[in-house]
């Protein structure tokens, strides 16, 4: 077993990680209120109310040399089902798990700790202009395996081009044929009651915009990862968009050559962590990347450090 696989190995208590206890005063139905942030993080919010004046943009060349040899031995496995964005689903899911400040949010002019760990993306019913699309969210364990992330992940992904819908479309559908100053008031209200955090659970639970990240797989379309912007309605922290894998040149100990590789996009909000914190995140995600198998091994909590 490498280093990064006895960081991660197996133990029964993972809902340790997020065992939120009672509630208690300035908590939310979707996060907890971290009382002991530091100053400057409970002050930023009021300097910087809006997240979309908060956004960092970061970019990340992903060397996948050995992640497509990792994809091409599970093609004739029983676990055929794992692909490249459920590889990187699973690294954010247990990059979530042991850089827990990831999954912090500002609402209200406070800083909160989300319940769960749950991400939301878009599914496209068929790849053309007039194939219709839903976005979809789904809550993920922090002791899920490769397998068990990526046979949830695409059972629902078929589950929802079958069904055609998913998620808060049905509630956009509604309010898009109401009288526009109706709808402007129903929106206003909705943020009204976000920021004291009483927007009904079951459109918090629907909605992506409320997830720990959004991810968008611009690879399967053959793009690149542009940078994404963040949303002021919501919760939601964190974007990060996939790019297309392709032939670049790499310098491998000194020697040019020709590997396969890949960009990562992160827009981030600020005032959920200082810039070391999201440097070390990201240095994780590529550990875990470069070294795949790990995530075959489920989650430890009280193994998970990462200095």
């Amino acid at each position: 077993m490498s280093d990064l696989t006895d960081m991660l190995s197996i133990n029964n208590g993972l809902v340790v990680t997020y065992n939120m206890g009672k509630k208690r005063w300035k908590d939310r139905k979707d996060g907890r209120y971290l009382y002991d942030a530091d100053p400057m993080h409970k002050f930023m919010p009021f300097l910087m109310p809006k997240r979309t004046e908060c956004e960092v943009f970061l970019r990340e060349t992903i060397d996948a040399a050995n992640l497509m040899e990792y994809l091409d031995e599970k093609k004739s496995t029983e676990c055929n089902r794992i692909t490249l964005f459920s590889l990187l689903m699973s690294t954010l899911v247990r990059t979530f798990a042991m850089r827990p400040d990831l999954n912090n949010f500002v609402a209200g002019h406070r800083l909160y700790r989300r319940n769960k760990i749950d991400i939301g993306f878009v599914v496209k019913k068929e790849f053309s202009d007039a194939g219709a699309e839903t976005t979809v969210r789904l809550a993920f364990d922090p002791s899920l395996t490769i397998a068990e992330v990526s046979e949830r992940l695409y059972s629902h992904i078929d589950e929802f081009r079958s069904a055609g819908s998913a998620g808060t479309d049905k509630t956009v559908r509604t309010l898009s044929k109401l009288p526009r100053f109706l709808t402007k008031f129903i929106v206003a209200f909705l943020r009204f009651l976000n920021y004291f955090g009483h927007v009904p659970k079951g459109l918090i639970e629907s909605d992506p915009n409320f997830a720990s990240a959004f991810v968008a797989n611009m690879g399967s379309i053959k793009a690149n990862a542009p940078f994404h912007h963040l949303n002021n309605w919501g919760t939601g922290s964190l974007f990060i968009t996939i790019g297309a894998v392709e032939d670049r040149v790499c310098v491998v100990n000194g020697t040019p050559e020709i590997r396969k590789c890949f960009d990562l996009a992160f827009t981030v909000d600020e005032r959920i962590a200082d810039g070391y914190y999201f440097a070390r995140s990201i240095q994780l995600m590529k550990d875990i990347i470069s070294d795949p198998a790990c995530l075959e091994t489920p989650f430890a909590p009280e193994a998970a450090k990462y200095e």
